[in-house]
C-alpha cells in the first residue's frame, strides 16, 4: 500500500517539476478515483487548489484526508489558510489555534497573529507574532505588524522597537520608516522621528506624507515656520492633511518652500 501511494506521489511531483500543475491535479484525480483510500493523495490535491485558489474544494480534500489519516496533522494548518485567505478570521483562528497547540510552527503563530490583527485583538496578536519571531526572527512582516499591534494599544516604546527590527531587515521599506517614524512622533522624539522620514525620497509613494510629518514635528517642536514650509510643499503634490493644516496654521504666510 505505501509503495503504491509513493509511486503515485512521485508521478505527481514529476509534473510539478515540470510546472505542469493542471496536469498534476488530473493525475490526483484519476489516482484518487482509484485508491480513494490513499490520504496523502488528498492532502496532495489540496495544496494545489490552495495554490490555485480554489478554497472550497481545498477545504473538502482536508477533511478527506483527515478523516482518512485520523490526525489532521499539516492538514489543521492549511485549514486555517484556507479559512485567513477567504476573510474568516474566527474560523482561521480556530484551525490554527489546534494546530500551534501541538506543533510550534512560525507560519501558523504568524497567521494565527494576522487573523487576530483583523479582529482588533491586538494582545493576542502581539503574543501570535512575538511566538512566531521566536521560532523564526528574519520575519519582517511580523516584525511590522507586532509594532502595528503596539500602536494601536498605544505601547509606542514597543511599537518603534518592533519596527525598527522590521527596518534592519527591509531597511529600504519606506511603509516601515513612516511607521517607526509616527511611535517616535509619539513618544515626541521629533528629530529622531525627523531624521528618519528625511530618508524618503522624492518619487516615493509615502513622500507626501513623509513631508506632511515633519511638518507635524516642526509645529510640536514650535518650529510653526517651518511646519508651515515643509506643510505647503505637502500640499502642493496632494496631501489632504497638509491642506487641512495649511488652512488652519499657515495662511498669513508667504507660501515660501523650503526644500530638504
Amino acid at each position: 500500500m505505501g509503495f503504491a501511494q509513493s509511486k503515485y506521489l512521485i508521478k505527481v511531483d514529476k509534473s510539478l517539476a515540470e510546472s505542469d500543475t493542471v496536469k498534476a491535479i488530473k493525475q490526483l484525480n484519476k489516482y484518487i478515483s482509484k485508491k480513494p483510500d490513499q490520504a496523502e493523495l488528498y492532502l496532495k490535491r489540496a495544496k494545489l487548489k490552495i495554490e490555485r485558489g480554489d478554497y472550497d474544494p481545498a477545504m473538502v480534500d482536508l477533511n478527506s484526508f483527515c478523516s482518512l489519516n485520523r490526525i489532521c496533522g499539516e492538514a489543521e494548518y492549511l485549514k486555517g489558510i484556507v479559512r485567513f485567505k477567504q476573510h474568516d478570521y474566527n474560523g482561521a483562528i480556530a484551525h490554527l489555534s489546534e494546530h500551534t497547540k501541538i506543533r510550534d510552527h512560525a507560519q501558523a503563530w504568524l497567521y494565527l497573529a494576522l487573523s487576530h490583527m483583523w479582529l482588533q485583538n491586538y494582545p493576542l496578536a502581539i503574543n501570535g507574532f512575538q511566538k512566531s519571531l521566536e521560532i523564526d526572527q528574519n520575519q519582517p512582516l511580523a516584525y511590522y505588524n507586532a509594532g502595528l499591534a503596539s500602536f494601536y494599544t498605544d505601547n509606542f516604546s514597543n511599537a518603534a522597537m518592533f519596527f525598527g527590527k522590521a527596518l534592519e531587515l527591509s531597511p529600504n521599506d519606506t511603509d516601515i520608516k513612516i511607521a517607526r517614524a509616527n511611535a517616535l512622533m509619539q513618544q515626541k522624539l521629533y528629530a529622531e522621528s525627523n531624521s528618519l522620514l528625511r530618508e524618503i525620497n522624492i518619487g516615493d509613494k509615502n513622500y507626501p506624507a513623509a513631508l506632511y510629518n515633519i511638518g507635524v514635528n516642526y509645529f510640536n517642536l514650535n518650529e510653526k515656520d517651518l511646519a508651515c514650509d515643509y506643510w505647503v510643499q505637502a500640499k502642493e503634490i496632494g496631501h489632504l492633511q497638509a491642506e487641512d493644516a495649511t488652512a488652519r496654521h499657515c495662511e498669513k504666510r508667504l507660501g515660501r518652500v523650503k526644500k530638504w
